[in-house]
């Protein structure tokens, strides 16, 4: 899907006049909720490569001294404080549980927004789809919102044929 094209006034004009739909806020909590995650396993991995290339600085320098300035040095040495040759120095892994903070804020914010939002009636669920519909990459998207907008339309026949159904005179109590 491309969020960025629904969702900026230059690519979409649409957006300049149509307030935010409550699906559109849960598709942007998603997209956090995601970046969250990809954010994370990037920490988790910047993390092993350092650990990794600690490892490999540790044996590199075992290898060149002699076996007792080895054993003093491997005691000396913890892993996580060489340097490493895998790791950016440009990222600093404590950097990371700061973004993933700022993240935690954003998906907690749209969570936030998207229970406040009054919800997206049947005729703006029909409107997006049709704005949506067409787009090259959005066919499984529309294709499962046409499956709600349907499972939607049982509901509300339903609701409308049990509010019309005359009342069960074989439960009413005072006929007996």
């Amino acid at each position: 899907m491309d969020l960025y094209r629904y969702f900026h006034p230059h690519h979409n004009p649409r957006l300049l006049l149509v307030p935010l739909r409550l699906q559109e806020l849960g598709e942007l909590e998603q997209a956090a909720a995601e970046l969250k995650k990809a954010v994370r396993r990037a920490a988790i991995r910047s993390e092993n490569a350092a650990k990794q290339a600690a490892t490999e600085d540790a044996l590199e320098i075992e290898q060149t001294l002699p076996d007792e300035q080895s054993q003093s040095l491997n005691q000396q040495i913890s892993v996580d404080n060489l340097g490493s040759k895998a790791a950016d120095p440009h990222i600093q892994q404590e950097r990371f549980s700061e973004v993933l903070a700022a993240l935690e804020f954003v998906v907690d914010s749209l969570a936030d927004f998207s229970n406040l939002h009054p919800g997206d009636e049947t005729a703006t669920i029909h409107a997006l789809l049709r704005e949506r519909g067409e787009a090259p990459g959005w066919e499984n998207w529309a294709r499962l919102l046409e499956q709600r907008l349907e499972l939607l339309g049982q509901h509300e026949i339903s609701e409308i044929g049990a509010q019309q159904a005359p009342p069960d005179k074989t439960s009413d109590p005072q006929e007996s």
